[in-house]
């Protein structure tokens, strides 16, 4: 085989113009766009992390417990490794003092005077924190983020309560070194000084109070500068299990792993973008091909064999690939370039501008793949023509095979971009979830446009000529049903989808949940307060009912005998072992619990230790009833036997946990309670009235009112919506980009049947009516198609992860079935109307 024969004629072939390849080179750069700018972002906040974790950890070696801090022996422990930083953090409720009295939830961290061992903390007034923090005048400092000071009405030099001290603010936040990556931060927060935070009387036993440790290690070579050695021996030492120690190595992962997930799952949007791509790949290929009608019938009628002519033209089809996808990549590339200046205000860690190849790489292997599995089979197929059909100057559409050799190849190249996804998606369920959606929809839009040539041949005809001429279009070869519906189909579907999942989200954050979901909650209710508090919440005429229960903090050592940090646990899960959870105890089964297994315990029972679960955390843990695992609670270690699973429904907002234990077990700990107030939607001035009864008396307690909780998850939500929904638009910008070559494709055929009817007398109205028929009713078909797929993966979303019900909206239906036929419409009546602008004799002439 003489490639470089090969060469030489496919450069000689291109120097005739390279029209109508555009498509190609446009569905290719926008997927490998989409995929290469993902992938760039994830990997400047990769880098941002990692460069900064012990900036994100505070220090080398981060220590942590709940309720109670290190006693005088263990601190003595990580002094003599290095400069240690104590830290507390809870949440409070913080109070304007002067003018109309308001309160709100803080979030509020308590630095000593070591803080912060590394990076600086910048405030507003350019003063230091320890200075600005500093007992002046009688009053100790507070230094806070601006949305504090808008929600309670204050300024810096305000003076603010929280718990039992007054406080003046001395500054806002410009800079947290330490700041966490949080979605959701119930209060914006409040820095004091650890001896403001013991003027506040806040530190009760029980309380939710999180005590952090860090650790700076000596600056000087060898073992002592070690986070790794260091924190070995800290656990070697420190032998309470509740006690947790990171280095910072450990930290980043943990930061990160909200936004990787978040990238793993918009790269599968870009991969979406490219594979509907290929499909313009394909028609794009196919479309330069017959525009090559004559020169691949001079190369037959000399003697080329149909592998000849596929080698003189594959290299003009890769290298316009390779054009197409280093488009993409120069676009991923500049999207890491610009990272760090567009996103350093919005991520907690500033990204690290710059160029990632192993990011750009992969968006380029995926672009070529998708580019030979797509283009080699309408290459094959197009060079499988005989030349004398060839010469006729038009061809059957129903186009011959492609070759076995060319199938294996695209069938190989699939594989490879499956087993790719599966490698590179953050979990192997969703990388999998991917691929089957991917081959449901090419196999429902392919049923389709199977069961609307059926029909279009067994429905009987209405007696318009036109719309019978466009009824049966549908049953001719080559007919546009399957290119439209594919085309749009999969951008649509999620359009369905994510416009009625967040239609049924919208609804029960309005209309649902308010009308179920208790009004209050409140945090570290004391033990010796609960029964006050109970009674003067209920009081309050409008108030329904008030719940409460027990509470304190416990980590799981152990599961069935293994150790956590030996055990495989299902990633939807981790959360339940990474830090503290919360833990209770009854006699009676929750209000609105359903046991899903198990039974639960007698009101009186006093045997050995056990504990009813939620059974999705139970699953992700390998655990049933009867089988063991071990919590620590302040140090003690506990072993439970399952007795029951509870399916729990966490939208409902009830007091719900995930572990309840059962009578005897830990009420000798220290404890505080939580609550929460369900008032009546009739009586709104209850409310308030809670709000200022609860605040009069109990200074300790911290008030969440639900309304504004619901309405930070409704804002984040929305938010959300509008990302995924704007990753819906490139895949229907991609559908649009191959629906245009499939039309310009189509009309180069359908101009002879132009020809046909107008010979026949039909004038240029009559010719669109029937075609625009054609393609709206095909349209209609994709708008359909997606809807009830795009219906069924949101009510399989709502039912079963947001757990709650679902309906049916108008305005997404409409709005999708009303983007289908537009879209169609639209682009075949571009495409018709220059198609009819020319005239009929030259191609009666076959000229």
């Amino acid at each position: 085989m003489d490639f470089g024969m090969f060469v030489r004629l496919s450069r000689r072939e291109m120097r005739g113009g390279l029209k109508g390849v555009w498509t190609f080179l446009g569905c290719l750069a926008l997927g490998v766009a989409a995929i290469a700018a993902v992938g760039s972002l994830a990997a400047a906040f990769r880098s941002a992390v990692e460069g900064q974790a012990a900036l994100i950890t505070g220090g080398d070696v981060a220590v942590s417990q709940s309720h109670t801090p290190l006693a005088p022996q263990e601190l003595a422990v990580l002094k003599g490794l290095g400069r240690v930083s104590e830290v507390m953090e809870m949440r409070a409720m913080a109070s304007r003092l002067e003018g109309e009295p308001r309160r709100t939830l803080a979030s509020l961290k308590a630095v000593d005077e070591a803080y912060p061992l590394r990076g600086e903390a910048v405030l507003s007034t350019g003063e230091l924190l320890g200075s600005a923090l500093a007992l002046r005048d009688g009053l100790y400092g507070v230094v806070v983020h601006p949305d504090l000071l808008a929600r309670l009405g204050l300024k810096v030099g305000d003076r603010m309560a929280v718990g039992d001290a007054e406080f003046q603010v001395r500054a806002t936040i410009l800079q947290e070194p330490d700041r966490a990556f949080r979605l959701l931060a119930f209060g914006p927060r409040a820095v004091i000084s650890s001896k403001g935070m013991e003027a506040t009387g806040l530190l009760l036993p029980g309380s939710l109070v999180r005590y952090e440790y860090r650790l700076l290690l000596p600056d000087a070579p060898g073992a002592a500068s070690d986070p790794d050695l260091a924190a070995a021996r800290l656990k070697a030492e420190l032998k309470d299990p509740g006690v947790r120690i990171r280095t910072a190595s450990e930290v980043s992962p943990t930061v990160g792993d909200g936004f990787r997930r978040l990238a793993g799952l918009m790269s599968l949007v870009g991969l979406s973008a490219l594979l509907l791509g290929g499909l313009g790949v394909f028609e794009a290929v196919a479309g330069y091909l017959d525009s090559k009608t004559a020169t691949i019938a001079t190369f037959k009628a000399i003697g080329a064999s149909s592998r000849t002519v596929f080698w003189i033209f594959f290299p003009q089809i890769m290298l316009l690939a390779c054009a197409g996808v280093l488009a993409g990549v120069a676009v991923g590339a500049l999207a890491g370039l610009l990272a760090g200046p567009l996103l350093a205000d919005v991520l907690p860690v500033a990204p690290v501008s710059g160029v990632y190849p192993k990011a750009l790489g992969l968006a380029a292997l995926f672009g070529l793949l998708t580019a030979v599995a797509c283009s080699v089979p309408p290459l094959s197929s197009r060079t499988r023509v005989g030349a004398m059909s060839l010469f006729r100057g038009y061809t059957d559409p129903r186009r011959p095979r492609p070759g076995r050799a060319a199938l294996a190849v695209s069938a190989a190249c699939g594989l490879a971009l499956a087993l790719l996804v599966l490698a590179t998606s953050p979990n192997r369920l969703l990388g999998w979830g991917f691929l089957g959606s991917v081959a449901a929809c090419a196999v429902a839009f392919r049923a389709l446009a199977w069961v609307m040539s059926v029909a279009a041949r067994a429905v009987p005809l209405p007696s318009d000529p036109r719309a019978a001429l466009a009824i049966r279009g549908f049953s001719r070869p080559g007919n546009p049903s399957g290119s439209v519906v594919a085309c749009l189909g999969l951008g649509l579907t999620v359009l369905a989808a994510v416009s009625l999942s967040d239609a049924n989200f919208q609804y029960a954050m309005r209309s649902e949940l308010p009308e179920q979901a208790p009004s209050f909650f409140f945090l570290d209710v004391q033990p010796y307060q609960i029964d006050e508090f109970t009674s003067l919440v209920s009081s309050v005429p409008g108030v329904e009912r008030v719940e409460k229960a027990p509470s304190l903090r416990g980590r799981i050592v152990s599961v069935k005998g293994v150790p956590v940090d030996q055990l495989a646990v299902a990633e939807n899960v981790t959360w339940a072992v990474r830090g503290d959870r919360s833990l209770t105890w009854a006699r009676e089964m929750p209000h609105g619990a359903k046991l899903e297994a198990g039974k639960w315990w007698p009101q009186d029972y006093s045997g050995p230790p056990l504990v009813s679960m939620d059974a999705e955390v139970a699953q992700g843990l390998g655990l049933k009833v009867g089988d063991r695992l071990t919590v620590s609670v302040y140090g003690r270690e506990i072993e439970l036997t399952v007795s029951s699973l509870r399916r729990i429904r966490w939208l409902s907002l009830a007091l719900n946990h995930v572990f309840v234990l059962s009578p005897g077990v830990i009420e000798d700990q220290p404890m505080t309670y939580l609550a929460t107030a369900y008032v009546s939607p009739t009586a709104p001035e209850a409310a308030e009235e809670v709000y200022r009864r609860v605040g009069a008396r109990f200074g300790n307690v911290s008030v969440q009112r639900v309304d504004e909780a619901l309405a930070d998850v409704g804002n984040l939500a929305e938010q959300i919506a509008v990302a995924v929904r704007a990753s819906a638009v490139v895949t229907l910008l991609a559908g649009l980009l191959v629906l245009a070559q499939s039309l310009r494709a189509s009309m180069g055929r359908r101009i002879y049947e132009a020809v046909i009817y107008k010979v026949c007398g039909a004038t240029r109205a009559d010719i669109m009516a029937v075609m625009l028929g054609e393609y709206g009713l095909a349209g209609l078909a994709a708008g359909l198609a997606a809807l009830i797929l795009g219906a069924g993966l949101s009510w399989f979303f709502v039912t079963q992860t947001m757990q709650t019900s679902w309906g049916f909206f108008a305005a997404p239906v409409a709005l999708t079935l009303g983007l289908g036929i537009a879209l169609t419409l639209g682009m075949a009546m571009r495409s018709l109307w220059r198609m009819l602008s020319s005239k009929a004799w030259p191609h009666l002439r076959n000229e």
